[in-house]
């Protein structure tokens, strides 16, 4: 699941709008897109209409687009509950959804919002989508994630499967979500194992880093029916389930436990409740092992601390409070034992290949001052792996220098861009100044900042300069070819 939270001005306030789309197919196996809108009704200008009662009204358009042509379009307004005064404060958001017929294919959509009785700034924004459902295979939807599942009532917004399902915005699981409710659908069954017959659906949760089981006393194997449109619907208990980044996984198998396919949703978990005790590394023995022949403690915590863009967020609690405090034969533990959950036949082969990375990310963006794993081009480098492209931009005369990070495919996510820059130009030490990664650091008007000609603007309204000769921003932004 993709969700973008977008701002625009109106009354003064960020016009917020959330936004899923997913690619699913009917039982006739022919694709659509669903897309999800939700508007922060508190975010939005209201206006008197014909019955003398104030609403707010958001333009929608989306553009598919293949090859630079636009093949399908949808253009609607979406209005918000009336109301008898103007005042904002307490208004419920607003939302829809809509479907939209396309062809297998890969292609790229591009939004335009726009509050119609506020500011006249759009929120523009394009992401890609592959949709592909072959007609002669097992395939799936996404998963959609959910926060709450109830009995649907008429006019229910989320409403669906007899249900009223709504989505757990951001993929974002707070502490105070117990459950994990996800529904996912799969085709071709009936044409493929036949009509009533039984199949299987194995569902667990992964550590996103290492593909790890999370919690292993977990995994779901559900007995499904075959159907034109068939249904995987259950939850997880995560009360216990740490603060840190995962994956929910569902394999599609037959009941020979014969695969047919795997899918997979990124979702972000906060349970500060839950954090790393020591005392689980009380059994583990380093003796006789490559890491005992690492007996200088400066070595040590330099090879502990590198494997931080890769350590789940409980195992990054270690180094943030514990590093420098525990005694060095427990710092060989937890570094040995980080490598043997990841690798039990071979954690030496494991930590060995990564520190190759160490190395190339301390010769590309490190210097004798900053440790290139701490830099933020070799973190990202180091937890994502080698972008698909960079677009890189030194002498750009009326910018700091910058580069562009571009993805094609990062988790759940596509069309996945990061935004360096080097505001003291003479380094080599590039900052991360804005991602689209869901869960990271987020600007909005990252050009402004880039452009190295004005004063920091008051007006934040204003999220990207004059175009100039030689501007390439947007060209390094949109697409990144």
């Amino acid at each position: 699941m993709l969700i973008l939270c977008a701002t625009a001005s109106s009354m003064g306030q960020g016009m917020k709008i959330m936004l899923n789309h997913k690619a699913y197919c009917t039982d006739k196996m022919q694709p659509y897109i669903e897309f999800t809108f939700r508007v922060g009704g508190n975010t939005v200008a209201y206006a008197l209409n014909e019955d003398k009662r104030y609403e707010a009204e958001v333009l929608i358009n989306v553009d598919v687009l293949q090859d630079d042509k636009v093949v399908k379009n949808l253009r609607y307004i979406i209005g918000s509950e009336t109301f008898a005064d103007s005042v904002v404060n307490g208004r419920p958001d607003f939302g829809d959804v809509q479907n939209l017929p396309v062809e297998n294919g890969d292609y790229y959509l591009s939004f335009t919002f726009k509050d119609l009785h506020g500011d006249t700034t759009s929120i523009n924004y394009i992401d890609f989508i592959s949709v592909h459902f072959p007609k002669d295979s097992i395939c799936t939807s996404g998963i959609d994630l959910l926060s709450d599942v109830r009995t649907a009532e008429p006019g229910d917004l989320y409403a669906k499967y007899g249900f009223s399902m709504t989505p757990l915005f951001y993929n974002y699981a707070g502490e105070n979500l117990y459950n994990l409710p996800f529904v996912m659908e799969v085709y071709n069954t009936e044409n493929l194992i036949g009509k009533n017959k039984q199949f299987l659906a194995k569902c667990y949760i992964e550590f996103l880093e290492n593909h790890h089981l999370a919690t292993p006393q977990s995994i779901q194997v559900l007995n499904v029916k075959t159907a034109p449109v068939a249904l995987v619907f259950s939850r997880f208990n995560i009360y216990q389930l740490p603060s840190g980044n995962y994956n929910l996984v569902t394999e599609i198998m037959d009941m020979d436990s014969t695969v047919y396919c795997v899918n997979r949703c990124f979702f972000q978990r906060s349970n500060p409740g839950m954090s790393l005790k020591l005392e689980t590394y009380n059994d583990v023995s380093v003796e006789n092992t490559f890491v005992s022949a690492i007996t200088d403690r400066k070595q040590m915590e330099d090879y502990a601390a590198s494997l931080y863009p890769i350590a789940t967020n409980m195992e990054r609690d270690f180094f943030d409070k514990r590093l420098k405090k525990v005694d060095f034969d427990m710092l060989q533990k937890f570094f040995y034992s980080f490598w043997l959950t990841r690798n039990p036949n071979d954690p030496e082969g494991a930590w060995l290949e990564y520190q190759k990375k160490v190395d190339f990310v301390q010769k590309t963006f490190g210097s004798k001052l900053v440790k290139g794993y701490r830099t933020d081009r070799g973190r990202v480098y180091l937890q994502y792996g080698p972008p698909n492209d960079i677009k890189d931009a030194p002498f750009d005369p009326a910018t700091y220098p910058y580069q562009v990070w571009h993805y094609y495919h990062l988790q759940d996510q596509t069309n996945v861009k990061f935004v360096f820059w080097c505001p003291a130009e003479v380094t080599n030490d590039y900052e991360l100044l804005h991602s689209d990664k869901v869960d990271e650091h987020h600007e909005p008007s990252w050009q402004m900042r880039l452009y190295k000609r004005i004063q920091q603007q008051e007006n934040y309204q204003i999220t990207k300069p004059e175009d100039y000769f030689g501007n390439e921003m947007d060209n390094y932004w949109r697409y990144n070819d």
